[in-house]
């Protein structure tokens, strides 16, 4: 099975590897090899700093623009990097979100950006407004799509009523499976949405002392019945469900990525699936 990963870039700046625009390019290019394609920003990484670094790698790797997908988040403010805010802000009104799309435009050195996500419920939130700006921004041809982060299942339907939203990125694994009981991923299925989901190994492996043995056994013995590892059968199981799921990885090491892509090959049984989610929620089913 082709796998559908999109790669992070929260992990190249500042506040993760820091990474140089070289070493951005040269991991740009080896995942382009692999024929991984879509990468997910977010303008407020590494004290806004992220964006200017993909956009000056992308450049440097001579990789035309229209060959990968570029999705990045707007729609919080930092008291970071010139901006006004004395504590962290949602602010989706049409002033913010234009003023960001051009400074993101930009800085990633394009003309376009593939999907332009609201990263997370603002509160103040003007529904009719903010569907103005998004079918502005789409005639202009400064975004093709639309999608939210985080959003609850009425807040989604409720702003893809307005213009429609390809996705809801959503945090989703074995350790955090949250999604599956608020009906989340039930939603997004039943519209016949695209579904990604980020964190889908959880905190599983920085948590160093899992006091539960019982998981840690079981997904042992499934890594060992399934020829896999741990983080394989972490993956495999967050793909099990029959909605369009995309994982968000967050490695800078392209060969564990390949390694994780690898996933997409298991076929966890419906027993073992429950068997896991069982002993992770302490759920009777």
């Amino acid at each position: 099975m082709k796998p559908d990963l999109v790669i992070s870039t929260m992990n190249w700046g500042t506040n993760g590897k820091n990474f140089s625009i070289d070493q951005s390019a040269d991991l740009i290019k080896e995942c382009y090899n692999e024929n991984l394609l879509k990468f997910d920003l977010v303008n407020i990484s590494g004290d806004y700093s992220v964006e200017n670094l993909f956009g000056n790698a992308l450049q440097k790797t001579g990789i035309n623009r229209d060959n990968i997908k570029i999705s990045t988040k707007c729609g919080i403010l930092y008291h970071q990097s010139g901006v006004n805010n004395k504590i962290k802000t949602y602010n989706t009104s049409k002033k913010n979100i234009i003023t960001t799309v051009d400074n993101t435009l930009q800085n990633l050195k394009t003309n376009y950006i593939d999907v332009l996500f609201i990263q997370g419920q603002d509160y103040l939130i003007n529904l009719e407004e903010l569907g103005t700006t998004f079918t502005e921004l789409k005639l202009s041809g400064k975004v093709k799509y639309f999608g939210v982060s985080n959003f609850s299942t009425f807040a989604f339907d409720a702003l893809n009523k307005k213009i429609p939203l390809i996705t809801n990125q959503i945090e989703f694994s074995l350790i955090k499976p949250l999604a599956l009981f608020n009906e989340t991923l039930l939603q997004l299925g039943y519209l016949n949405k695209k579904t990604q989901i980020y964190s889908p190994l959880g905190n599983y492996f920085s948590n160093k002392t899992n006091s539960n043995q019982k998981l840690n056994e079981a997904l042992a013995i499934m890594a060992k019945k399934y020829d896999a590892s741990i983080s394989q059968i972490l993956l495999a199981w967050t793909l099990k469900p029959p909605y369009k799921i995309t994982p968000i990885l967050g490695s800078t090491n392209i060969e564990r990525i390949k390694l994780q892509s690898k996933a997409f090959n298991i076929k966890l049984s419906h027993e073992d699936w429950y068997k896991l989610l069982k002993l992770s929620t302490e759920k009777t089913f």
